[in-house]
């Protein structure tokens, strides 16, 4: 265990208090755990390999009904940013208004995010080849219900929120908060974009995705055993630059139907708009194993062979001696030969942050001060670089095992302030849910995924899974040795409450859904065979959206699907091109609920074990945004991420899971429910769910909960 705390004299809390500083003789702390799935939980207790776990169960634990109760109700959907939005608020989505992952963009059937939105540039200013906005371009937090902890802060309670999923951008608050899910780095990628670069040209291509840069190179070995590469990082792109004349030029190109002048112009407004930093990448081959040395205007990375550099600072000019940005990268040397080296995301400087990444702003420093450069992105886990095979599994495994150690640390300086002041914390770890989505097929060899086996520093990959299970019991063993110590010091007993949003099962099968709508005809196609996307991908010179550009025939469309657990009618007077009318709906849903509850797989098995009816499921002002049925699908089943996307893909509409990303919980939400446990032991007043977690909370410090709310406190 970690030791750090020091008894808190009285005295000293009594000068906190009187320089204004909020104080709490009450002390409760939530350690949030996503993805632990309780069955499994239980099984790995009865294994041995979670004594702290086992512990906290036989002092204390939840009944319902004078049985034990382990198990929480998550969302519908079950899906991160859906079921931690219910604990925050302490409602379902039909208030607080986040259905998915991905919400739907109805003027042209596209996706947005559903976590945040950016508004339009209002008024600008012209000066010196630069476009200075002055109105407008805000991003802001969709969500429409107020979070626990800006309810409680305001009635005085101090309420540290130390990362939590779905709350990025933050709204201003008295409480002290770090986001995690949707925050992104310094480019604004929400999960990061990753670099790579090799000299593999028969496995790499120059390729840029969403989620990385992938770049061949030309290494220099003139000097023997001594090797070198420049190259460059990348930084946001200059979005302030003054390209007036050359849209007005692409315009014209396109008004004469010149396209590939228009193309032209359009890539050298992309070049003048790309900021960049120059790196040089250093090898030796003269030591006992080859060293990397990573130089970015001489701050250095230095690592073996295999192994990851330290955090490295990076700085991108975006004005020339006016403005520039700082972040920090860190470096995996995968190979010598072929040479390939790895880098993380460019993280948000913590200490001199571009945006906000905490409440208040100086958290973020205060914090970085304490422990150093840290993962100040959402899902810093390195998942999609290893589901698009950038990073091998047990470089994976080492990456996400960087990410859960700056956890711990994180956990002890929250535990030190929580000392001083008492009240509420919130402490959220994320690594077990990414690491159950990645690395499933590894201990189901009934997958379709397989790989060959391995080991990460001597554990099998096939149980890695045990592995975090275990780390995150080691995690709540040594928050509990901290909160015996801040109880010995100033008396009285903490309220501990671990719990998760959701658990976790294969996925070994995906419904193409939109291609599935296409057989029964509830989507038309314009040409049939197409492939691609729904959406319509252009505009009229008026601005307005041109449906032309959709092989989709919106007039005879009756449902379509974006997302990963629904299917959206084709709603007059929501969608642009709606045809389904109100007193219509019903007959259609109940039609499509009927035939998607009768799907079986080759072998009989049901694909989906509860279809329902979003006004069944959601109540609230904001139940007519939400995709109107909601797919529960059985164990092993899911959508696929290219109808999520709004995709149709012309294959058949059930296939395997060819895929890294190998576990899942986007199912039935019964099938996945989440966990709760208590230090104390406590008779609950219902089956517990997310939303009642929130209800208990106020009600523990006395704060009324606002009007609405949905939950109910548990604590009898």
């Amino acid at each position: 265990m970690r030791t750090f705390l020091s008894k808190v004299p009285v005295l000293a809390l009594i000068a906190l208090a009187a320089c204004g500083q909020p104080h709490s003789d009450k002390r409760v702390i939530v350690f949030g755990v996503d993805g632990m799935d309780p069955e499994m939980l239980q099984e790995r207790i009865d294994r041995g390999m979670m004594p702290n776990f086992k512990a906290l169960l036989a002092d204390g634990g939840c009944t319902f009904n004078g049985q034990p109760q382990l198990s929480l109700q998550t969302s519908w959907p079950p899906q991160s940013p859906v079921a931690w939005s219910n604990f925050i608020t302490g409602v379902n989505p039909g208030k607080h208004g986040l259905y998915d992952f991905i919400h739907v963009d109805r003027s042209n059937y596209g996706i947005v995010s559903s976590m945040s939105e950016t508004s339009d540039i209002g008024s600008e200013m012209h000066l010196f080849g630069y476009t200075l906005p002055l109105s407008g371009g805000e991003q802001t937090l969709t969500r429409q219900w107020p979070a626990f902890w800006e309810v409680m802060s305001e009635d005085g309670i101090p309420v540290a929120v130390h990362r939590m999923p779905a709350n990025f951008p933050m709204k201003e608050t008295t409480a002290v908060t770090f986001p995690d899910m949707g925050a992104p780095d310094l480019l604004g990628a929400a999960s990061g974009k990753a670099y790579l670069w090799s000299d593999d040209l028969m496995n790499r291509a120059n390729k840029d995705s969403d989620s990385s840069f992938v770049r061949t190179v030309e290494v220099n070995k003139n000097r023997p055993g001594l090797w070198k590469v420049n190259t460059k990082m990348y930084g946001p792109e200059n979005t302030m630059l003054d390209q007036r004349d050359l849209l007005a030029e692409e315009h014209a190109a396109l008004e004469l139907g010149n396209k590939v002048k228009a193309a032209q112009i359009r890539g050298q407004m992309a070049n003048e708009r790309e900021v960049s930093t120059a790196i040089t990448l250093r090898v030796d081959l003269t030591a006992e194993e080859p060293m990397l040395a990573v130089d970015i205007d001489g701050a250095y990375g230095i690592c073996a062979e295999g192994e990851w550099s330290q955090w490295v600072p990076i700085e991108f000019e975006m004005i020339p001696g006016l403005v520039s940005l700082s972040g920090w990268t860190r470096f995996l040397f995968k190979s010598a030969e072929p040479f390939e080296v790895y880098a993380s995301p460019v993280q948000i400087d913590p200490f001199n942050p571009a945006m906000p990444i905490s409440t208040p702003e100086s958290a973020a420093a205060d914090l970085a001060k304490a422990i150093g450069p840290y993962y100040t992105q959402g899902f810093p886990d390195a998942y999609k670089s290893y589901k698009a095979h950038l990073l091998e599994t047990g470089e994976f495994v080492s990456q996400s095992d960087t990410v859960f150690e700056e956890r711990a640390l994180m956990m002890d300086y929250a535990m030190g302030e929580f000392e001083k002041t008492g009240g509420l914390l919130f402490f959220y770890t994320g690594s077990l849910d990414l690491r159950c989505h990645m690395l499933w097929h590894c201990q189901d060899d009934k997958h379709p995924h397989q790989e060959p086996a391995g080991e990460h520093n001597g554990v099998p990959f096939e149980l890695q899974i045990d592995r975090v299970y275990k780390q995150v019991d080691s995690m709540l063993g040594d928050l509990l040795a901290q909160i015996d110590t801040v109880d010995a010091a100033l008396g009285g007993k903490t309220e501990v409450i671990v719990m998760s949003d959701h658990g976790f099962a294969s996925f070994r099968r995906k419904m193409h859904v939109n291609d599935w709508l296409i057989q029964e005809g509830y989507l038309v196609l314009k040409e049939k065979g197409d492939t691609g996307l729904i959406m319509a991908t252009g505009h009229h010179d008026d601005g307005t959206v041109d449906f032309d550009t959709s092989m989709v025939d919106w007039q005879k469309s009756k449902a379509y699907s974006v997302g990963f657990n629904n299917v959206i009618l084709n709603r007059i007077g929501r969608e642009a091109q709606g045809v389904v009318s109100d007193g219509a709906a019903a007959d259609i849903l109940a039609e499509i609920q009927t035939k998607m509850l009768a799907l079986r797989d080759a072998d009989g098995v049901p694909v989906l074990t509860s279809v329902e009816p979003a006004s069944k499921v959601f109540q609230g002002e904001a139940v007519f945004l939400a995709p109107d049925l909601q797919l529960g699908f059985n164990v092993g089943y899911g959508c696929s991420d290219e109808s999520a996307s709004g995709t149709v893909t012309g294959d058949a509409w059930l296939v395997d899971n060819d895929s890294r990303w190998s576990g899942s919980h986007l199912m039935d939400p019964e099938l996945v429910r989440g966990i709760v446990m208590t230090r104390a032991p406590h008779a609950l007043s219902k089956d517990p769910s997310l939303e009642d977690l929130t209800a208990t909370l106020y009600g523990l410090f006395g704060v009324d909960s606002p009007v609405g709310t949905d939950g109910q406190p548990l604590f009898q």
